[in-house]
């Protein structure tokens, strides 16, 4: 659970009348995130763009490690375990030619 100052939790309220300003803060590193509420639930976080875009980095590197390890992992596999391309295809109702 990612842990919230007070200042960081605001109504949609406050945000929607107060938007420029806290972007200012977010930019200007006075604030590292916003929390917006809305009915008293947690509805969506503001993050400055270099901070999406750094999650969003790691977010691909983990994938992109998830998807190595499993093509190692698939290396390792004996070849009577594989199952042909045009089994695939046809089960899931696939022309070749579309792909």
């Amino acid at each position: 659970m990612i842990a919230y100052r007070k200042e960081e939790i605001l109504a949609s309220t406050e945000v929607s009348r107060n938007f420029g300003s806290i972007l200012d803060k977010l930019k200007k590193k006075k604030l590292e995130k916003v929390a917006v509420m809305r009915n008293n639930k947690m509805d969506a976080v503001i993050l400055p763009i270099d901070e999406y875009e750094s999650m969003k980095e790691i977010s691909e590197l983990a994938e992109h490690i998830e998807l190595y390890n499993l093509i190692k992992k698939r290396e390792k596999a004996p070849l009577s375990k594989a199952i042909p391309l045009e089994k695939v295809l046809k089960e899931y109702g696939i022309i070749e030619d579309e792909l």
